[in-house]
């Protein structure tokens, strides 16, 4: 079994990341989603761009993987995905309703108590949009004008944690996500 999960190429920068931090990971072409062979995981990561096909050919993969991914986060599992990097989109492919607006820019954010809210290693993050969540969602951080970058949601035993942040994630996000995560199929 391997801590995590991330969907998409292989990255130096990722791969990097999860190694100062000692953690186990295996990057996850998307046609491979889906294989009765693949371990369990404790946290699933899908980064800025998956739904852009000029980045990334994630999308019709998490589409057909819904009860999938539904399943991994009830059994515990802890899914954190990034912005699409289109005009507009729904994560119809999530369990729970969630919509993004893409907008480009910098943006302050006030502090939030909520433990996820350390995938930000900085007051103002550089953004690639705003989220709509829908019921199940509390929304975390705020831009300026009062719009979601970062929301979570508990589903079943795991957790579901979305973020227009157009930022690496902190290495204590992924301690805390890691330490609330339980092995479970994807």
């Amino acid at each position: 079994m391997s801590d995590i999960a991330l969907i998409g190429e292989r990255t130096f920068l990722y791969e990097k990341l999860f190694q100062d931090l000692g953690t186990t990971f295996q990057f996850l072409q998307p046609g491979v989603l889906g294989s009765p062979f693949l371990p369990s995981y404790r946290m699933v990561m899908i980064p800025t761009g998956f739904a852009n096909p000029q980045y990334s050919r994630t999308l019709p993969a998490l589409q057909s993987m819904k009860s999938n991914i539904a399943g991994f986060v009830k059994k515990g599992g802890v899914l954190t995905v990034f912005g699409p990097m289109v005009p507009e989109h729904d994560y119809e492919w999530l369990p729970l309703p969630l919509k993004y607006v893409c907008e480009l820019g910098t943006q302050n954010v006030a502090p939030s108590l909520e433990g996820c809210s350390c995938l930000l290693c900085t007051s103002t993050p550089e953004c690639d949009g705003y989220l709509l969540s829908g019921e199940g969602f509390e929304t975390v951080l705020k831009d300026a004008k009062g719009r979601a970058v970062l929301v979570m949601a508990k589903f079943g035993e795991g957790l579901i944690v979305a973020t227009s942040v157009h930022e690496f994630p902190a290495a204590e996000y992924i301690k805390w996500a890691l330490e609330k995560a339980r092995p479970a199929k994807l």
